[in-house]
């Protein structure tokens, strides 16, 4: 086995491709030279085309929240796509989703090269890596070939990779990544890092447990001496940046209705009346022949009849949050429905994120929306919520948070609306409340996330299936299988077998006439369905069950990391269920990233201590305490631990605000730039001699 190294001149890259956004830089850097969102704009081919060799028409567009992106008042055939599933939290797509493999002819599969990517989340990673390479990163070789400018990149005389992925990700398809690697992108050397370990790195850790707040769910992954500890890996859907925001939405729309009313339609219908007039008038303006004067028109006695113009009445206004492409819109007229519901999360994103929209509560906080407990006495005076709504009388406590002054924000449209502390608290419960409305949102989230798993699993089986009954018709009509077929059922490259078993399957059948045959994208497809589909299933294979009916073995190949628990407890139910003797160390060391922590406490509150003493919430800080997030888990986790151990102690760790959502890419900036770390990387050689299982053995 070859050892590659990394010269004096050269830096290694960098590469975090999460559901939200995708961070890609030089390593021992301290921040991320290309950062743009994961989710882009496409047009997807027809699977009628006959030239659908990719799974898009058109090249992907970024710039689509404040703007159309097929002309100026449509969006075309465009729709949003991203390369990270939100389901699963791979880099997956299911068959219904891909249509370059299944729309290729018998014969354009045999001409296509290994090169071809049938998946249409593979495809959206090859072109994020080229952006970042050609326009991020300004490695394009600029050669001036008459004039024009060639961006074409040698990526065998530049930089390896350093590629993070999740730590509940099937080894078929890090398989099929590090082809895409070397296949695609000509890399002299690749190495897979789990995100969870580079969390640990980042903050000087190689053993904690891991709670990555994401975009898409929530991720506690326990990490022992640099090792991912895979059967305490759980995922809570519910519990992500985008559910927040869907919060924050739900609250805003409140707000604007009850805080709105009827002025701000008078006013918006003055507005929109206004911009009508000066519309037709401009087009009036702008024609070449000026229309004829018409003549007035006269009723039956004779008087003038006055012609009705635009009336501001028939104008409807949206009762709801209006994001700013709309507001400049003369009718008010909303953009189709991704286009629209994306652009209303990013006004909803930029709310929370100025700390408006969310703020954490301190220990012991009971949502105002959630239903009174039975124990509450009924004597107790009812407290009183926004609009005059009747709320939770056990959250008369939260006085200071219900009575403390209100937020004003004014929305693109020109209303001004006041937030209070408690809404905003309200919103981040979703991570910390155990009451009965936040249970039971986790929970049908938790049902939808089962659904769709098991509608992947049937989509899969389908394509499998549909797979074989076609090579059983090309063996049938022409007697022997085709040149695509002998390969794929001799050498199988996705296959769960060892570094050597995969040397010796790699080649077998792939020459011929001294030439290398390559994987049809229909067989690759095939075969990577074939070894992801285990993963995809929600209950453990048949046999893994005990006598009791409890599972024999949790690292059985099926989708176990699912959990509907809140975060506090997803960190308990982790590290109880690995060994004895790594749980107190494992709960000594808690590390929080990833952009959906980075929430703030209420301005003025300080620790746990504000329910308590009763203080009064103060300050001229918008912006809370950064550390609220982590300490409000560590209050929880305790509370859950030292009811049955008392002698363990918690800790939580986490980078400051501006560094918890890169957490996982500093944690790969850091090792990639190690001397000690340059042993570590699957070379070309390597790849070329034992095949792309070599991933699963040198990238645990």
């Amino acid at each position: 086995m070859t050892t590659y190294t990394v010269g004096n001149d050269v830096q290694a890259l960098v590469a975090d491709i999460g559901s939200y956004s995708t961070k890609i830089g030089y390593a021992g850097d301290d921040h991320p030279q290309a950062l743009y969102n994961s989710t882009t704009a496409v047009v997807k081919a027809q699977k009628n085309q006959s030239s659908a060799s990719s799974n898009f028409a058109k090249p992907p567009k970024r710039d689509f929240t404040l703007r159309c992106v097929d002309g100026a008042n449509g969006d075309g055939d465009y729709d949003l796509v991203n390369p990270v599933d939100p389901v699963t939290g791979w880099l997956f797509s299911p068959p219904s989703r891909n249509i370059g493999a299944s729309s290729l002819s018998a014969n354009e599969q045999q001409s296509s090269t290994a090169t071809a990517d049938a998946w249409e989340s593979h495809e959206l990673v090859n072109s994020y890596l080229q952006h970042a390479f050609q326009h991020s990163l300004g490695l394009s070789r600029g050669n001036n070939n008459g004039g024009g400018v060639d961006t074409t990149v040698d990526y065998s005389h530049h930089h390896p990779l350093l590629l993070l992925d999740k730590s509940h990700t099937p080894p078929a398809l890090r398989q099929r990544l590090l082809e895409i690697m070397f296949e695609t992108h000509n890399l002299p050397a690749v190495f897979f890092l789990r995100d969870a370990i580079a969390a640990c790195y980042a903050v000087g850790r190689t053993t904690a447990t891991v709670v990555d707040v994401g975009y898409s769910g929530t991720m506690v992954t326990p990490v022992y001496e640099g090792f991912v500890e895979r059967n305490g890996v759980l995922r809570n859907n519910a519990c992500g940046a985008r559910n927040i925001e869907e919060r924050v939405l739900e609250m805003m729309d409140g707000l604007v209705v009850s805080q709105g009313g009827r002025k701000r339609k008078e006013r918006l219908r003055r507005r929109a009346k206004e911009k009508l007039e000066l519309q037709q008038q401009q087009q009036q303006m702008s024609g070449v022949e000026q229309p004829s004067p018409k003549k007035a028109k006269r009723d039956d006695k004779g008087h003038f009849i006055k012609e009705k113009g635009i009336v501001a009445s028939s104008i409807s206004i949206p009762d709801y949050l209006m994001p700013l492409y709309q507001v400049r819109r003369a009718s008010y007229n909303p953009r189709k429905d991704p286009f629209h519901a994306w652009s209303r999360l990013a006004l909803a994103r930029e709310i929370k994120e100025c700390g408006l929209g969310v703020a954490v509560g301190p220990m012991g906080y009971v949502s105002s929306a959630a239903a009174p407990s039975e124990d509450v006495n009924g004597d107790a005076a009812a407290a009183v919520g926004e609009g005059g709504a009747v709320v939770n009388p056990a959250a008369a406590s939260n006085n200071m948070f219900l009575t403390a002054a209100k937020l004003p924000y004014t929305l693109p449209d020109g209303t001004n609306v006041e937030i209070s502390t408690a809404s905003r608290c309200d919103v981040v419960e979703l991570y910390f409340g155990n009451d009965e409305q936040n249970s039971l949102y986790r929970d049908n989230i938790f049902d939808e996330t089962v659904q769709k798993l098991e509608e992947y699993s049937k989509e899969v089986e389908d394509f499998i299936a549909e797979g074989d009954d076609d090579d059983k018709e090309e063996t049938n009509e022409g007697g022997s299988k085709s040149i695509t077929s002998i390969s794929a059922a001799r050498g199988d490259p996705y296959s769960n077998t060892s570094y050597r078993g995969e040397k010796s399957s790699r080649f077998a059948g792939s020459r011929r006439n001294n030439k290398k045959t390559q994987y049809s994208p229909n067989v690759i497809s095939t075969k990577l369905y074939t070894a992801c589909l285990p993963y995809l299933r929600t209950e453990p294979p048949n046999g893994s069950l005990d006598e009791g009916g409890n599972t024999s073995n949790v690292n059985d190949n099926y989708f176990h990391f699912l959990t509907s628990a809140s975060p506090a407890q997803m960190v308990c139910d982790a590290v109880y269920r690995c060994d004895r003797d790594q749980q107190a160390k494992l709960l000594g060391d808690v590390v929080v990233c990833g952009g959906g922590a980075c929430i703030t406490g209420a301005s003025g509150v300080v620790g746990s201590s504000a329910l308590g003493g009763g203080g009064a919430v103060g300050g001229s800080s918008l912006l809370g305490d950064e550390q609220a997030f982590p300490d409000r888990l560590r209050e929880e986790v305790e509370a859950i631990v030292h009811k049955h151990t008392m002698g363990w102690r918690v800790k939580v760790t986490s980078p400051n605000i501006s560094e918890r959502a890169i957490c996982s890419w500093l944690g790969g900036s850091i090792l990639g730039s190690l001397g000690t770390f340059q042993d570590m990387w699957i070379s070309k050689q390597d790849y070329e001699e034992y095949g792309a299982a070599i991933v699963n053995r040198k990238c645990p």
